[in-house]
């Protein structure tokens, strides 16, 4: 199953930049038997305006699919050095309607938590947008008590690196293919 996702870098760095993330979070989601076709989204849209005619406007300009999401990297502002918990990411999802297609990542905040931890940045971004796309992919806010799933990753589990903890759980898997089955369909 593919899932388009588009990606609103608005720190500034080029999409090369952020490929070997992507990747991860790619390969994470790919255990649910998904493949997630990334759409950059940074780069000029040209001059469309209100007036002009949609059918010439870039994919980016127009509004998401049925079945699409998108991923936006921002700068959250000032990151607390003494912060043990620190969220690097949102994802907006609507647990009533089951729906859900914008997710946010705290660029400051990953590069922040990958420096405290000696982790690769761009490992741990692909983590985190997988993450947030978990959400967004089973339209759930719900967290696990371990795995890529949980709520916050503390520094000491980021250090200990363990491959369990950044994967989905075998429950989490099956939402995931049920949620993105129902999405084909529409």
């Amino acid at each position: 199953t593919e899932v388009t996702v588009r990606v609103y870098d608005a720190t500034g760095a080029a999409a090369h930049a952020r490929r070997a993330s992507l990747e991860i979070a790619a390969l994470i989601v790919s255990a649910a038997s998904v493949e997630l076709v990334w759409r950059h989204c940074n780069r000029p849209s040209g001059n469309v305006d209100a007036t002009s005619d949609r059918t010439h406007a870039k994919p980016c300009d127009l509004p998401l699919r049925p079945g699409e999401l998108a991923v936006r990297i921002v700068r959250s502002g000032a990151v607390d050095d003494q912060a043990r918990e620190l969220p690097l990411g949102d994802a907006l999802v609507n647990t009533r309607t089951g729906g859900g297609v914008l997710a946010t990542i705290y660029i400051d905040r990953v590069d922040w938590m990958a420096a405290q931890t000696g982790i690769d940045p761009r490992a741990l971004l692909g983590r985190a947008i997988a993450h947030e796309l978990g959400h967004l992919l089973m339209a759930t806010s719900t967290h696990a008590a371990n795995g890529l799933m949980r709520p916050i990753w503390l520094q000491s589990e980021i250090r200990r690196r363990h491959k369990n903890d950044w994967t989905f759980r075998p429950t989490e898997i099956a939402a995931i293919k049920a949620r993105t089955a129902l999405l084909q369909q529409e």
